[in-house]
């Protein structure tokens, strides 16, 4: 059976990993585990301090659009890059990865391709510092709507929440989604980003979400405190996630309680909750029941977090056989 084409939407990111001792957090600010938005001039300052590092594309979507290729799905990731050295490093990776990538416009004047500084500290956890610029450019003025077929899922992430634009060009991808009866997804990607803009997420996810995927943290922050089964209440199934304590999925008044996998050698926790969303999306285009995609979900982070980066650097397809 074929799977649906999966169209992820998000800010076309520059990944620079880079392995950093608690220390280097504390003497720069930098709250562990937490997604910063920086200016160029503080991006700038923190690279200044960094010797070795890695850099492939990257971005909460795009990770999760690499994630559902690797799987065997097809994939496609909708984002904006600015014309400069660190524009064309995104599009060469994210192509040798097999993903059509329908660039927004790569000809901004005055444009930077936005960059994150992924810190990871020794216990694997990430701290984030982004630096966002042509990725917030979003745009649907060239959008070309034939790309959506019946059936597509639609994979938006939160973080685009966060510039006017951006924000405009989700809801209106989100019409156009429902209109060729696609699957639309939400990632709330952040539990800063939620709080700056609960109402608009609520009111998003109300309209639109078929399926929201948020940690703990995230959905507490979206429910104001309250217990995260009241997510019931504002959409039709809910995926929260909460570490190495296991996941839960809310559909109606019903939970699903998905054990962690035990005994993991942590490395890097990047792209854990992008490659949970792809495992899950994959075995949901797999018509798999919500327990099983679930575990593929899990297996899926479980994988990642073994190794540096969110790049798979093995094909997941291995994982639906074990």
């Amino acid at each position: 059976m074929i799977s649906p084409n999966l169209i992820c939407v998000g800010n076309a990111i520059v990944d620079i990993l880079v392995k950093v001792e608690d220390s280097f957090l504390k003497s720069n600010n930098l709250i562990k585990g937490s997604m910063s938005l920086i200016n160029n001039q503080e991006f700038e300052k923190l690279f200044s301090n960094i010797s070795q590092y890695k850099i492939e594309s990257g971005g909460s979507a795009a990770n999760t659009s690499v994630g559902y290729s690797s799987f065997g799905g097809e994939s496609l990731f909708f984002g904006s890059v600015a014309k400069d050295d660190f524009g064309q490093i995104f599009k060469k990776d994210i192509n040798k990865l097999g993903i059509k990538f329908l660039s927004c416009n790569d000809n901004f004047l005055n444009k930077k391709t936005s960059k994150s500084l992924i810190l990871i500290s020794p216990d694997g956890e990430r701290t984030m510092c982004t630096f966002l610029d042509a990725s917030t450019s979003l745009s649907l003025k060239n959008f070309n709507q034939s790309i959506f077929k019946n059936n597509n899922i639609l994979y938006l992430e939160g973080y685009l929440f966060d510039k006017i634009q951006t924000k405009q060009a989700m809801i209106d991808l989100c019409k156009i989604a429902q209109k060729k009866n696609s699957l639309i997804c939400l990632s709330l990607s952040d539990s800063f980003c939620v709080e700056r803009h609960k109402d608009e997420f609520i009111s998003l996810i109300k309209n639109y979400v078929n399926i929201l995927f948020g940690n703990d943290q995230e959905i507490k922050a979206l429910l104001n405190g309250t217990a995260k089964e009241k997510i019931s209440s504002i959409v039709e199934i809910a995926v929260v996630t909460n570490g190495a304590k296991g996941a839960n999925i809310f559909k109606a008044n019903n939970s699903i309680f998905i054990p962690p996998i035990d005994g993991l050698d942590v490395l890097d926790t990047t792209g854990a909750g992008d490659l949970f969303a792809a495992g899950f999306l994959f075995g949901f285009s797999k018509k798999l029941t919500l327990d099983d995609c679930g575990k593929l979900a899990t297996k899926s982070a479980s994988y990642i977090i073994q190794q540096y980066g969110a790049r798979p650097v093995e094909s997941l397809s291995k994982l639906l056989i074990t």
